[in-house]
C-alpha cells in the first residue's frame, strides 16, 4: 500500500482576504472623522447671542477663547442667561439614522478656574465621537457644573445637565475680561477643518435650549471659522 505524503497547503491572499485578516488582528476599523455625517450642537441655555449691540461677544466679533480649554477650539460666544438657570448638554447628527452612533464623553472639567489669571467659574469640555472616534467638541464655562460629572465619563448626548449658569463675584469672577455677568461661554471645535456657526444670530438675538448653534462636522469649512454654509 503506498503512503501519500500531503504538502502543506498555500494559498495566495487575495487583498480582501488580506484585508480581512487585518481586520480581524486589529479590531474594528473606526471612523474618520472627514466620513463622519453633519452633527450639530445645540445651545446649552436659554438666553441670547451674545450681548446687543456688543459684536465683540460673538464669533463674528472674534470673541476670545478661553486659555484652559484642552485642545483649544475654533470659535466662541457668549449666551447671557439667568444665573442659576439649567445648563444642558445638545448633541445631534442631522440624520437621525446615525443617532447610535453619535456619543459625547466628558474630556475635561476645570473648577473654579476657567479664566486665565483665575476664576471664573467651572469649565466643562465634551468630546463629540461617531463610531468612537472623536470628531469635535463643545465647551462650556461661567458654570456651577454638577458634581457627579467625571472625566472619561459617558454622557447622554441629548439633555445631559452639565450645571447651572453662575453668579461669580469679587475675585471669583476672573475679572472684566472673563466675566461680565451671568452667561455661558460656548465654545465649538471640529477635529477635521474648522467648527462653523449658525449665520442666523445677530448679537443679542434671543436664543432658546437647544436651538442649532453651529457644526463640529460634516459642511465645517476648511479654512479659518466662518458661519455655516
Amino acid at each position: 500500500m503506498t503512503t501519500r505524503r500531503h504538502r502543506p497547503l498555500r494559498r495566495l491572499l487575495t487583498g480582501a482576504a488580506l484585508a480581512t485578516l487585518l481586520l480581524g488582528l486589529l479590531g474594528p476599523a473606526r471612523a474618520d472623522a472627514a466620513a463622519a455625517p453633519a452633527i450639530w450642537v445645540g445651545s446649552p441655555a436659554q438666553g441670547t447671542w451674545g450681548v446687543a449691540g456688543d459684536v465683540s461677544t460673538t464669533p463674528a466679533g472674534g470673541h476670545h477663547l478661553l486659555y484652559r480649554a484642552s485642545p483649544t477650539n475654533d470659535w466662541a460666544v457668549d449666551l447671557p442667561a439667568g444665573p442659576g438657570s439649567t445648563v444642558k448638554l445638545y448633541v445631534a447628527p442631522s440624520n437621525s439614522a446615525y443617532n447610535s452612533r453619535v456619543t459625547t464623553v466628558i474630556t475635561q472639567i476645570i473648577d473654579n478656574n476657567a479664566c486665565r489669571n483665575g476664576g471664573g467659574g467651572d469649565l466643562v469640555t465634551v468630546a463629540i465621537r461617531f463610531d468612537g472616534a472623536t470628531v469635535g467638541q463643545t465647551t462650556v464655562a461661567h458654570i456651577d457644573r454638577t458634581s457627579t460629572l467625571r472625566v472619561g465619563q459617558a454622557v447622554t448626548r441629548w439633555g445631559t445637565v452639565l450645571g447651572t449658569v453662575a453668579n461669580l463675584s469679587g475675585g471669583g469672577s476672573g475679572g472684566s475680561g472673563c466675566w461680565t455677568g451671568p452667561h455661558v461661554h460656548t465654545e465649538l471645535r471640529a477635529s477635521t477643518n474648522y467648527a462653523c456657526w449658525n449665520r442666523g444670530y445677530r448679537p443679542g438675538s434671543a436664543i432658546s435650549r437647544s436651538n442649532f448653534i453651529g457644526f463640529v462636522t460634516g459642511p465645517a469649512l476648511g479654512r479659518a471659522p466662518q458661519p455655516c454654509p
